[in-house]
Formats: C-alpha cells, sequence, structure tokens
C-alpha cells in the first residue's frame, strides 16, 4: 500500500477539544477530522475524498496560556428580530459588528512532534498531497498553529504488515484501534473522535459528523502479531471513515 508520510513540528498548538470554552483544553494528538481538514484545504479539494489516516507524535509538555480574546459576532438583522444590542460596534470589514471582549485559558502543546501517514482511495492524490505540502505552508490546529515540515522525512513511502516474535514497541504516543488495543491487552485513553461532517450551506445549519473509535497509547507500548510498518520502519495504524 502506498502512503504519504509527513513529518511535522509545532512550537505551540492547540488541538481543541470540542465544547471547551472559557478553558480551551487540548487533545494529545491532532484528530482525524483535524488531519483530514488539513489535507482537503492544501489540496484545494472541495468534496469528500476517502481517505485512511495514521497519526502519532510526542511532545515535552503541555502549558497553559491566557489570552486576552477580541470576537465579533456574525452579521445578522438584530431590528427584524426585536432583539436590541447595547454592546460597542465596530467596523469588520464594510459591517458594522457587535464586539465582545473576554478572557481564556488555553492548553497549549510544547514542541510537538508528528508523524502522519495518509493514503488517498485515488492513488493520485497520494502524489499530489506530497507535491503540495513541500511548496505550501501547512496550518495544523488553530488558524496561528504553522507547521514546520522536514523535507529529509516528508515522502512517499510503502506500507507493509510486518510480524515480529518479539513484538512492537511504539515509538511514539500514537491513537490505535480498540481491536488492536484488545489483540495486544494494551490499556490507553479510549476517544471518540470527529472524522468527517457532511456539508453545510451557512453558519446556522448544524454540522453532523461521523466519528471513529480510537485509543490514545502512549510510547513504549508494546504491540503483539500483525503491525503495519513503512519501508522505514515507522508503525501506521490507518484510522478511516469511508463514505459511499
Amino acid at each position: 500500500m502506498q502512503a504519504v508520510r509527513i513529518k511535522l513540528y509545532q512550537n505551540l498548538v492547540n488541538y481543541r477539544i470540542g465544547l471547551s470554552y472559557g478553558y480551551v483544553q487540548t487533545y494529545p494528538l491532532p484528530t482525524p477530522s483535524m488531519v483530514r481538514g488539513m489535507v482537503h484545504n492544501l489540496l484545494g479539494l472541495k468534496e469528500y475524498k476517502n481517505l485512511k489516516i495514521s497519526i502519532q507524535g510526542e511532545y515535552k509538555s503541555i502549558i497553559t496560556d491566557l489570552q486576552k480574546v477580541y470576537k465579533f459576532d456574525r452579521v445578522r438583522d438584530d431590528k427584524k428580530k426585536g432583539i436590541v444590542d447595547n454592546r460597542p460596534r465596530v467596523y469588520a470589514g464594510d459591517q458594522k459588528r457587535s464586539l465582545n471582549q473576554g478572557i481564556l485559558f488555553i492548553d497549549e502543546i510544547v514542541d510537538m512532534d508528528l508523524i502522519l501517514h495518509i493514503s488517498f482511495e485515488e492513488e493520485y492524490l497520494n502524489n499530489k498531497l506530497l507535491e503540495v505540502v513541500l511548496s505550501k505552508t501547512v496550518v495544523l490546529g488553530r488558524n496561528e498553529d504553522i507547521a514546520y515540515v522536514d523535507f529529509e522525512n516528508t515522502k512517499i513511502v510503502h506500507v507493509q504488515s510486518l510480524e515480529d516474535e518479539d513484538g512492537y514497541r511504539l515509538r511514539y504516543n500514537m491513537y490505535l484501534t480498540p481491536e488492536v488495543c484488545k489483540k495486544s491487552q494494551l490499556s490507553g485513553t479510549y476517544y471518540r473522535l470527529p472524522f468527517y461532517y457532511y456539508p453545510v450551506s451557512s453558519f446556522e445549519d448544524k454540522r453532523i459528523f461521523e466519528y471513529v473509535d480510537v485509543v490514545y497509547v502512549t510510547k513504549g507500548a508494546k504491540l503483539e502479531g500483525d503491525v503495519l510498518v513503512d519501508e522505514d520502519g515507522y508503525l501506521v495504524s490507518f484510522l478511516e471513515c469511508k463514505l459511499p
């Protein structure tokens, strides 16, 4: 199987846990939907393309930052709805909007090293993805979370099944499927993570997500039986949400 291995470094990053407000918490690794969104955005894709994603990495620490936030409300016709809004109104672009100010506590991961394996069902997209990753700015997490791409270790790789009698120890923290963890009797933190949401036409529409079940397992854990590895020995654990 062919895949694109992308090695990234981020100095300070937040992979936001949904519905965390006031105190914005972070997942220990980016979710599949964040990686999928990054990839589709880099490729300029307007519709979902089936793909598999493997996510692993390690970091030095997590700090909590205090930030002052300025937020502009969405454009709306308050008079028409009979709403009285006495908050300050300032120009944002060519329209006046209500301005909110506040304080947020935000978790930030320090010195994140990520290894992603991406494999599209349509293989030509793998080659195209490698091309754009090596030539465009990569952002993963918040809008300001720019990633440094390790050009030497970012490339097309072949993934194959491998069985080692002594087992295989994780070199990085990783999202594994519950089936793999059960087979190797591994414990970790269970997450149900978003992978894809169906297209919406406006901010008012609700996002309907498809989820995948994963277990976050820390490095050093031992896998038994067959495992997937790439040609340089990096473990691969694909997560998938295949749509018709």
